[in-house]
């Protein structure tokens, strides 16, 4: 009997390991938890990475490819990200916030237009870029990094270095993705 139960709690302990495992390696897996009424469910990404930079898919004209992480997945279902995060980067970064571009009537040159771009896929995208708050090095041991803490609401989150420099990331998301209402 007791090594029945040894054998089990075993098995169980090792399920579970596997388990965290699987889910550290894998920071783009969100939770759903349900919230008062049956049919609406809250998605909650809580997620402690560290991650290299890659090169993004796309670039401006005539500039190196940018290097990228993706700390938050971009929606694709109308939704936005709400939440904090917390970082430390090998190199000095931005962090850029992504918000769908659509303007509710034509933008003429007197008002002008906020920094966007046409994404893969044709999807018009406006961009928060953070480098005044985070791109303020510290220096340790000679060598510079960005570090910092910020709260964010959008339709993705990205550290982003646009010399095309490749950086390391540490970083921890705590967001909720909320509906929006207007």
């Amino acid at each position: 009997m007791i090594t029945i139960l040894s054998f089990t709690l075993l098995l169980t302990f090792v399920t579970f390991v596997s388990l965290f495992q699987t889910f550290a390696q894998t920071p783009n897996t969100m939770n759903s938890t349900a919230t008062g009424s049956q049919n609406q469910t809250t998605e909650v990404f809580i997620v402690q990475n560290t991650s290299m930079s890659v090169p993004a898919t796309v670039s401006h004209h005539g500039q190196p490819l940018h290097q990228i992480v993706w700390a938050l997945p971009l929606r694709e279902d109308g939704k936005i990200w709400s939440g904090s995060v917390t970082f430390t980067a090998s190199k000095p970064i931005e962090a850029e916030i992504i918000h769908d571009y659509k303007p509710q009537q034509p933008i003429d040159e007197k008002h002008g237009e906020p920094y966007n771009f046409i994404a893969p896929g044709n999807r018009s995208i406006a961009i928060t870029t953070l480098k005044d708050i985070i791109d303020v090095p510290i220096e340790i041991n000679g060598t510079g990094l960005s570090s910092g803490s910020f709260g964010f609401e959008g339709s993705a989150l990205v550290f982003h270095k646009a010399s095309g420099e490749p950086f390391t990331v540490t970083y921890t998301v705590d967001a909720v993705a909320k509906d929006v209402t207007r």
